[in-house]
């Protein structure tokens, strides 16, 4: 995924990633019994197996006093759900040398308003096409409110790219975008016409074939 978002870089060469780590909140123990759970198992001592059996011991534990009413599998589903320790954060490259870093408010503040569009869009629809995983019948829409405003052409079509890429369904509205470029496989476009002096409304029809904009048929 972050090969993907990495290929979508600003004008002043901002790009995005994501990493995932153990969450800051975690106890030590937490901690340390993830790091014996990435090692090879053969390599394990007899105190690692040890210190594991009594790190689960103590989180089932801990989930029946928590809820006794729940059933053991539930019980045992929160004990082995190990993406309750971690979380996921985005980190930011501006291109200046000082390499990829957090995306704090802080740092998010100082950015233009194409590189706070890019920064926020791009790890969304990271998160959406991955949920989308889980059901590979499902329908794979995403429904975006003035696309992308701020965002020069140039990372337009980047971002379209990584759509396309992902397998993503794009319904959005704009007063502007008309959604033209090459990286853009296809899509059709409803302009809205509004009479004068009136309230009727009607949709002149085009499509977006990947090399032009052709009327509707």
């Amino acid at each position: 995924m972050n090969q993907r978002l990495e290929r979508v870089r600003t004008a002043s060469r901002v790009a995005v990633r994501l990493v995932w780590q153990v969450d800051p909140a975690q106890s030590p123990g937490t901690r340390a019994a993830r790091d014996l759970l990435l090692r090879d198992p053969s390599s394990l001592s007899e105190s690692d197996r040890e210190a594991l059996y009594a790190f689960f011991r103590d989180r089932v534990e801990e989930a029946r006093a928590d809820d006794s009413s729940a059933s053991w599998e539930d019980q045992l589903m929160k004990v082995l759900d190990y993406t309750a320790w971690h979380r996921f954060v985005v980190r930011l490259d501006r291109g200046d040398g000082q390499g990829w870093q957090d995306l704090t408010r802080k740092l998010h503040g100082a950015l233009s308003g194409g590189e706070k569009a890019i920064a926020l869009h791009l790890p969304l629809f990271a998160a959406v096409a991955a949920h989308y995983q889980s059901d590979p019948g499902c329908p794979r829409f995403i429904l975006l409110d003035e696309v992308f405003v701020g965002v020069d052409r140039a990372n337009r079509g980047q971002v379209f790219d990584l759509l396309v890429d992902l397998g993503l369904d794009l319904v959005l509205t704009s007063d502007h975008e008309w959604c033209e470029y090459r990286e853009l496989d296809g899509i059709a476009i409803h302009q809205l016409i509004t009479g004068d002096g009136d309230d009727a409304v009607t949709t002149a029809r085009f499509v977006w074939n990947g090399y032009r904009t052709v009327p509707a048929e």
